[in-house]
């Protein structure tokens, strides 16, 4: 069993096992904490039927994330790294399961195989990655394909609503990623590291994903 109190260290910003030790990486999670009050008051400013509780365990989820990851960019072990994963993996079933039922139009059972079809693929994926190379970001290539197929999704429709919104997350996430797994290579180079970056980019697609879906709601 994994000790929860072992030091882990992920990231080139931190150089010892000190509180802040990753001073960066733990501030950015603020803008995880803006967009899930951002993603609060568009619920809350939306029409009422966009006021399903889908939409508001998604920003709470949000803010989550933030607190989970400001964790483990502060005491960085076991246990704070649970904190961390384990938000962002309901989140990221949870909004795919949301989008499946009501924007995809897909029956409850389908979806759920839809999603079990999608950690199937995520896992098969980061198996066959170089945990090296991808420096620990294999683990999100699912992600970046899935979300891929949700923009092929809005821009096979006839209206462009909401189209905008996650072509720009998913360029945003291709960025993110790619800032996650240069992080360690450029150090000595950058000692502050990219992972900093991860943050910020991934929450704006957070909300511009989360927004579309909550207009979505808004509109059916």
């Amino acid at each position: 069993m994994t000790d929860l109190f072992a030091p882990i260290d992920l990231y080139c910003e931190r150089t010892g096992a000190s509180f802040w030790s990753e001073p960066l990486n733990f501030c950015s999670n603020i803008g995880f904490i803006v967009a899930g009050v951002l993603i609060l008051r568009t619920v809350r400013g939306a029409h009422f039927k966009s006021k399903h509780p889908g939409t508001l365990l998604l920003a709470w989820l949000v803010i989550i994330i933030g607190i989970g990851s400001g964790l483990f960019h502060s005491f960085a072990n076991g246990w704070s790294q649970w904190a961390d994963v384990i938000p962002i993996g309901l989140f990221v079933f949870t909004y795919l399961f949301l989008f499946l039922r009501f924007t995809a139009g897909v029956a409850p059972l389908k979806a759920g195989l839809i999603l079990a079809g999608f950690i199937a693929l995520s896992a098969m994926v980061a198996s066959v990655s170089d945990h090296q190379l991808s420096n620990g970001s294999e683990a999100y290539f699912g992600t970046w394909i899935a979300l891929f197929g949700v923009s092929c999704f809005y821009a096979g429709r006839k209206q462009a609503h909401n189209q905008w919104r996650i072509a720009l997350a998913s360029l945003t996430f291709s960025l993110s990623l790619f800032m996650r797994t240069i992080d360690m290579r450029l150090c000595d180079a950058w000692p502050i590291g990219t992972h900093v970056f991860w943050h910020l980019l991934n929450s704006v697609v957070i909300y511009l994903i989360t927004s579309a879906y909550i207009s979505e709601r808004a509109r059916n």
